[in-house]
């Protein structure tokens, strides 16, 4: 056992397995740019963005021992728009030249971040330089709305489109304190998310992801609320998903959707129980139930062999992952199909009237 272990370590250690990343910063003119190089060997490829913009820019290309060409091209007419030539020094500092479209060369050095200069704030990305690029987002008050006679405050963001909320005056300081940094720790991931949203067809705008955040609940104890969201970031199609919350305005919980309602005693989330138990529950309890539920008012009926209809909603397999919104009237769950039926996710709603009877025993309030 140690020596498959000490061979293992040995493959990520040995820049020549596997590939290496560098972080690097540096000068570009006068405009401080942060950089990523990931090396497979036989390509390279990474994303840069400005300080002043936070959009990333993909790159791809290639190295030649401690030379690397990377480019930003047009993958319509293959125009290359701008391009690094860099060379590693035995230091791991690189230099080397940008270039732009119309040939303008400027002279680069970049030096290895040094990430202990920046604040660690939390993103659900794993990717450092996202890190760093979160700690330059800047929110701004935008309007304030009413919802059950309670205030929220809007909030835009200085370098992209990501509208998001927080609680406003009709809540107590107390609950303000406790749920405003968990709602702005959702809008930083949002925004981190819309500005690395690139592509090699043309330059992030940061406007690659639309988002719709709609609040859908509110009573003393809890808050609902939905972030559904479309976007182009590159591949082949477009997408959209919906992504609901509920969090307890006592404690700051959020509720995952098997916290809320079970079906059977062995009811798990994926991150107590494990994936194997989770699936599990979902595919022989969950799903099967759900399905029934739906259907009593639906009806579903499995389309032709050969249809051009591809929304079979008496497929199982559709309801085992579904997306989900806490509102006032039940909780809304939406089936997940394969990317060319996505048309078919369409929204359903179920009574808390129906769901009663399989409230979570833990879950500490009623489903009404």
């Amino acid at each position: 056992m140690k020596k498959t272990i000490t061979i293992v370590v040995l493959l990520f250690l040995n820049p020549f397995f596997g590939q290496k990343k560098d972080y690097l910063e540096g000068k570009l003119g006068k405009s401080t740019i942060y950089l990523t190089i990931e090396d497979y060997e036989d390509s390279v490829e990474g994303y840069y963005f400005y300080q002043n913009s936070l959009k990333n820019i993909p790159l791809k290309g290639t190295r030649k021992k401690n030379t690397f060409e990377l480019v930003y091209k047009a993958l319509s007419n293959d125009t290359t728009f701008e391009q690094f030539q860099l060379t590693r020094l035995n230091n791991g500092h690189f230099k080397g030249f940008w270039i732009n479209e119309k040939g303008k060369k400027i002279n680069l050095e970049l030096t290895p971040i040094d990430f202990s200069k920046y604040p660690k704030l939390p993103t659900d990305s794993s990717d450092q330089l996202e890190r760093i690029k979160a700690s330059f987002i800047s929110f701004k008050q935008d309007s304030i709305s009413k919802y059950k006679e309670n205030e929220f405050i809007w909030y835009s963001e200085k370098h992209c489109k990501s509208p998001f909320f927080r609680l406003g005056n009709s809540f107590s300081d107390q609950t303000k304190l406790l749920i405003n940094p968990i709602l702005q720790q959702i809008h930083l991931d949002n925004t981190v998310a819309q500005l690395s949203c690139s592509s090699q067809l043309e330059y992030n705008t940061g406007e690659g992801i639309e988002y719709s955040v709609s609040i859908t609940f509110l009573d003393k104890n809890l808050l609902g609320f939905e972030v559904f969201s479309s976007w182009f970031c590159g591949g082949a199609h477009p997408d959209f998903g919906g992504n609901g919350f509920l969090i307890d305005l006592n404690n700051g919980k959020s509720y995952e959707i098997d916290e809320i309602i079970a079906f059977d005693e062995s009811a798990t989330t994926e991150s107590k129980g494990g994936f194997d138990a989770f699936s599990k529950y979902r595919t022989n309890y969950f799903a099967p139930k759900l399905y029934d539920l739906i259907n009593e008012n639906e009806h579903f009926v499995k389309p032709e062999e050969n249809s051009e209809d591809l929304c079979d909603y008496t497929d199982l397999d559709s309801w085992n992952f579904v997306s989900w919104s806490y509102t006032e009237k039940g909780i809304v769950f939406t089936p997940y199909f394969y990317r060319v039926a996505r048309s078919c996710e369409s929204p359903f709603l179920v009574s808390f009237e129906k769901l009663g009877k399989y409230k979570h025993k833990s879950f500490p309030y009623l489903l009404n």
